[in-house]
């Protein structure tokens, strides 16, 4: 390093990390070369949002937290936010220019079974919520993945099994408790603050720093049993059964709201571990009832290679690893949605045999790769669920005005960044091939679900004309001086009004 950049760095330094020291976070800030700041970077599930800032800090109270942002607001310092570190891309939780506020040491939950309220900490992991819930004989609608984050998750919608009978997780967020920019630590509920309680749901890291969920939870039909209902089917992946699960598929979520309890995943994978080219479907039943009724559109088909099903505790399914989903390398993740058509699903299929033979093709030879390209019912009923419970700023509401719908995700996971860079352009395609095929159907949304969408994709641009002025009032009311639209660096902003939004 030249010495007028090593100047410069210490100087970026002293000013922005060292005064984090300096208000009294001494032992919570952690700098390059200690062994914590290492530890933590080890921990970020996606290698592609790993970056390396100028320094971290772990809060531990919202007092602390609070602090942070006063400082780094007083100093104009760039910052990420980092829930559970289960972003796919650079800048979904972390910063390289600029300091990472890191809510790994906020991770706890607690249960009070009075009230019925869980409460829980934005560096969490749904495996541990599960855990610390399932002696009560409780849960909530958390993430389907144990090693996935709560901030990130609770804020970014929250897709889960309780979705069709509840509604996205944030959808049962009673309360938030938030450091605004200012520094003032204030709850939103349906009686205080209730404009920024319905912007948070949905609303991303926009309106200030979530220190403290607190959800309603959902009791198990056996308390003393709080187990679940999982499925599994591994089809020939042969385009003639593939197009079966997919018309399968679109007949289950036509009717998904005759049965709340009972989702379904489905996806084609290239997926290696798993011995090469799969169709893989994961079906669950949240109050423990084996092989219900809904499932049968599947069950009945032909070219069932294998089969599971077991109730089991929630713990144990959620904890299984999936092995296309494996912890460690660079992700490529690429949403959108549309009408519940099979046309659109197979079309997207097809899309995915193409792009992997282009990335056998870019890659070089001996490259391990694994895709997948998922689909899953997007309800109408899911939506309801959120308007009966106080709304939010999801959009979802907005386009299921004329239907159901479907979920898609096409995702890459790979080694190495020159092979990561090589391969997004392949994956941008294939999802841009299914989106213009959408259209020109007839049947495209434009909802980005804000946890799947790449960096690109501009989710909250997607949410319509309605969820966008609540979320744009909210941050000109709680948030005057933009400090999460300026100084904040990772995640999704909000769009800017003469930008087309």
């Amino acid at each position: 390093m030249r010495a007028v950049e090593y100047i410069m760095c210490e100087s970026v330094v002293q000013i922005h990390c060292k005064g984090l020291v300096a208000a009294g976070l001494d032992g919570k800030v952690f700098f390059p070369n200690e062994e914590n700041y290492q530890l933590r970077m080890a921990s970020y599930w996606s290698t592609s949002a790993a970056l390396r800032p100028w320094c971290m800090i772990l809060p531990a109270t919202a007092h602390d937290v609070s602090i942070t942002i006063d400082t780094l607001v007083q100093n104009k310092c760039p910052f990420g936010v980092r829930g559970g570190g289960h972003g796919s891309f650079a800048l979904s939780s972390s910063v390289e220019h600029g300091v990472t506020i890191d809510f790994g040491a906020m991770n706890g939950t607690t249960y009070d079974p009075q009230s019925g309220i869980a409460s829980l900490g934005p560096g969490g992991r749904w495996q541990d919520v599960y855990e610390t819930l399932a002696p009560h004989g409780v849960t909530v609608t958390g993430g389907r993945a144990g090693s996935v984050g709560v901030g990130g998750f609770l804020t970014g919608d929250g897709n889960s099994f309780h979705s069709a009978s509840h509604g996205m997780a944030c959808d049962t967020v009673v309360n938030f408790e938030v450091v605004l920019g200012n520094g003032s630590i204030v709850n939103a509920n349906a009686n205080e603050n209730p404009d920024l309680w319905v912007a948070l749901k949905g609303g991303s890291g926009n309106l200030g720093l979530v220190t403290r969920f607190d959800l309603d939870v959902i009791k198990f039909p056996d308390l003393a049993r709080p187990d679940i209902w999982g499925g599994f089917l591994a089809f020939d992946p042969s385009t003639s059964t593939g197009h079966a699960v997919i018309d399968a598929m679109a007949e289950f979520a036509e009717n998904a709201h005759l049965d709340q309890n009972t989702s379904s995943i489905m996806y084609f994978g290239h997926v290696p571990a798993a011995g090469g080219d799969v169709l893989h479907l994961g079906l669950e039943n949240t109050l423990g009832i084996a092989d219900p009724p809904a499932t049968s559109v599947y069950q009945r088909l032909e070219g069932i290679m294998s089969t599971y099903s077991d109730v089991v505790p929630m713990t144990d399914l959620t904890g299984s690893e999936n092995p296309a989903q494996m912890a460690g390398f660079r992700n490529i993740w690429f949403t959108l949605s549309f009408k519940n058509d099979a046309r659109a699903m197979k079309h997207a299929a097809e899309l995915h045999k193409v792009a992997v033979q282009k990335l056998e093709k870019a890659l070089p030879p001996n490259t391990t790769f694994t895709t997948m390209c998922s689909f899953q019912p997007l309800n109408k009923v899911i939506a309801d669920h959120g308007v009966k419970n106080g709304g939010n700023v999801m959009g979802l509401d907005y386009w299921t005005q004329s239907g159901n719908g479907i979920l898609f995700l096409a995702e890459l996971r790979v080694n190495g960044a020159n092979n990561e860079a090589r391969a997004y352009p392949i994956i941008r395609e294939w999802a841009a091939g299914v989106e213009g095929y959408a259209k020109k159907l007839g049947v495209s949304w434009g909802w980005k679900y804000l946890n799947y969408a790449a960096r690109e994709q501009d989710p909250l641009s997607t949410i319509g004309p309605d969820a966008l002025r609540k979320l744009r009032d909210a941050s000109a009311k709680y948030d005057p001086h933009g400090v999460f639209q300026t100084l904040r660096m990772s995640g999704f902003k909000i769009p800017v009004e003469n930008a087309g939004g």
